[in-house]
């Protein structure tokens, strides 16, 4: 839990002059997980684990945690009371300013991926070395990796997540848009990707600024990034074809080709099709999810009645008076219908029924 006490620049003395006993003990926590502590730092969540037990801190210490490869400071909590394994701390730096371990001290490489207790003349240095980093900004800077050939930095990651309200200004939710095409995704699911190297025309995009750094860092659903960095135009196409409203899947749909008939070399040629046949049914499937085996069209035509409750609205999810949600598959059921949560045809045509009155599923030639 999280007690906000300030961010102002003169909250942090020097205690370098401090007598010994008035300094804090100082715990290093450098936590292995990155990706899960810097989200719950930067969504303020009760997932931001602090170490416990004999050997962990006590209240009045301070907690100093460091998370990514080479080390970026998320936050700095002074240890109040507990209740078993549940801290309440006060939170003395939050993560609203890049702040890099290895600035705080000579020497403090040493400590490089390591928790414990630190000796007191450096712990007087990194309290000092912090507060001057909040005042002054970071010495150096990061090397932000290059995620067009693998993932970046796992430190400039940290960065962008705890940075997120400088970026957009308002703080990190659990779920975020991505960047690109604004689905909510779970942020940690999401990708940061470096726009300042291809924006720069370089790989690593050297020389930026940490804060630089951050607002050239987008977070992106994995299915985005993969359209940000060289590939297939298979891979693209598959990409941009609609999510299966079934099983939700994404690039497991393919086109449905009607009303002609192919030779054996010819439907071998366009892998990523499928063909239904030479007769075209009423209304027609566009697409065919071989996940689910669901087939649906793009097409989406909807109308809703504004009116009061009691004058024939229906409520969310509904259908309005005198249009009439049909199969979305033809003969099948009502995939991406209301009950799926996705959009339906209107139509007036009757589903295909087998002789034993069920509901008939159209399947393409080989599935």
């Amino acid at each position: 839990m999280f007690w906000f006490v300030t961010n102002e620049a003169e909250a942090f003395p020097s205690v370098s002059s401090l007598p010994a006993w008035l300094v804090p003990s100082v715990y290093l926590h450098w936590a292995s997980d990155w990706l899960r502590e810097s989200v719950a730092v930067a969504t303020r969540s009760r997932e931001h684990s602090l170490p416990g037990g004999a050997e962990g801190p006590k209240r009045g210490d301070v907690v100093v945690t460091v998370l990514g490869e080479a080390g970026v400071v998320a936050a700095v909590e002074l240890m109040g009371s507990t209740d078993g394994d549940s801290w309440v701390t006060d939170e003395l730096f939050g993560p609203e300013r890049p702040i890099v371990w290895a600035d705080l001290f000579d020497g403090a490489d040493a400590y490089t991926g390591s928790s414990g207790w630190l000796p007191a003349e450096h712990a007087r240095l990194v309290l000092d070395g912090v507060a001057q980093q909040f005042r002054e900004g970071p010495v150096h800077t990061l090397d932000p990796g290059d995620c067009g050939t693998g993932a970046v930095a796992s430190d400039v990651h940290v960065l962008r997540i705890l940075g997120h309200r400088m970026v957009t200004g308002w703080a990190m939710r659990r779920e975020e848009r991505c960047a690109t095409c604004e689905r909510f995704v779970d942020v940690r699911e999401l990708v940061a990707h470096d726009d300042g190297a291809v924006r720069l025309g370089t790989t690593t995009a050297g020389g930026r600024t940490l804060d630089q750094i951050v607002r050239d860092l987008h977070l992106l659903c994995r299915e985005c990034h993969e359209l940000m960095h060289a590939h297939t135009v298979a891979a693209q196409r598959a990409r941009l074809r609609p999510q299966c409203p079934g099983c939700g899947a994404r690039g497991k749909t393919q086109r449905i080709v009607w009303g002609m008939t192919f030779q054996e070399d010819v439907v071998g040629a366009e892998p990523d099709v499928v063909y239904g046949g030479f007769e075209v049914p009423v209304p027609t499937p566009e697409w065919y999810c071989t996940e689910c085996h669901a087939n649906f069209t793009s097409t989406v035509i909807a109308s809703r009645a504004l009116a009061s409750a009691g004058t024939g609205a229906t409520g969310a999810g509904g259908t309005a008076a005198g249009a009439t949600l049909g199969s979305s598959a033809v003969g099948g059921p009502a995939v991406g219908g209301p009950a799926a949560g996705g959009a339906a045809m209107v139509t007036g045509e009757t589903p295909a029924t087998d002789d034993d009155g069920g509901e008939r599923l159209w399947q393409p030639e080989g599935y």
